[in-house]
């Protein structure tokens, strides 16, 4: 059986390809590829059903995707939330409004790992998630993320030059230039975010949560971040898979 993986987020998706227990392919692709790309893969020849398993916070894109590869036979499609039912319970207070990610990632986080747990998705947004001793999705917050702060700043200052690449290093907390001041801003800073977050979250739950770091700015911040236990970029491919398994075969997969 082949599986065809996509998170959507706001900007660009992640993909796996994941046939016979080991993943073929990892990846990303901009937002506006995606249904292209699906539709090549899709289409490649493949003699055994293909599973289309399907994450997504772009209803629009969603939609795109499905309607592509939809006329292709011995596919099928999975959307979390629509088809493939996500169940964790939540204290959310319109869980109709809770991002399906974020509960893809937390069942995902609870199939793995003992709770608590913290999750922190470094995407457009920013999103940090708590789930109890009783593995209950309790709520979170949402930040803006590295690379919208970074275009924002860009965009409405003066005398900062606009075609400056997102920083991946920084030369410590001293910036000498303007430049390396952006690194030291975006990468000291929002790694010291996460720390200090993870003390609050730490200070107000009264435990000591496993804490989770994903998304597609994790290991750009992973050197600037001291008080997570795991990065891993891939940790929402393996919740889809989770998910998936759970649900159409019944097989426990870690």
């Amino acid at each position: 059986m082949k599986i065809l993986l996509f998170d959507i987020g706001n900007t660009a998706a992640t993909y796996a390809i994941y046939e016979s227990g080991r993943v073929l392919s990892f990846g990303s692709v901009k937002n506006d590829r995606i249904p292209k790309y699906a539709y090549k893969i899709a289409n490649s020849g493949t003699k055994s059903q293909l599973n289309v398993v399907v994450c997504s916070v772009v209803p629009k894109l969603t939609s795109k995707l499905c309607m592509s590869i939809n006329r292709l036979n011995n596919i099928k499609i999975w959307v979390a939330g629509k088809n493939l039912p996500v169940k964790v319970r939540h204290k959310y207070l319109n869980g109709n409004k809770l991002g399906i990610d974020r509960l893809v990632n937390a069942y995902g986080a609870i199939r793995i790992y003992k709770p608590p747990i913290v999750i922190f998705d470094f995407g457009t947004a920013i999103t940090v998630d708590y789930i109890s001793t009783k593995g209950i999705f309790e709520g979170g917050m949402i930040i803006p993320g590295p690379k919208i702060s970074f275009n924002a700043l860009l965009e409405k200052t003066a005398l900062i030059p606009k075609n400056l690449p997102f920083p991946r290093q920084s030369k410590g907390l001293i910036g000498r230039s303007t430049y390396d001041g952006l690194s030291a801003g975006i990468l000291e800073g929002w790694g010291a975010l996460a720390d200090g977050l993870v003390h609050r979250f730490k200070q107000e739950s009264g435990h000591n949560p496993r804490v989770i770091a994903t998304g597609g700015y994790a290991e750009t911040l992973k050197p600037y971040m001291h008080k997570i236990d795991i990065v891993d970029p891939r940790h929402s491919m393996k919740s889809l898979l989770i998910l998936f398994k759970d649900f159409v075969t019944g097989k426990k997969v870690r």
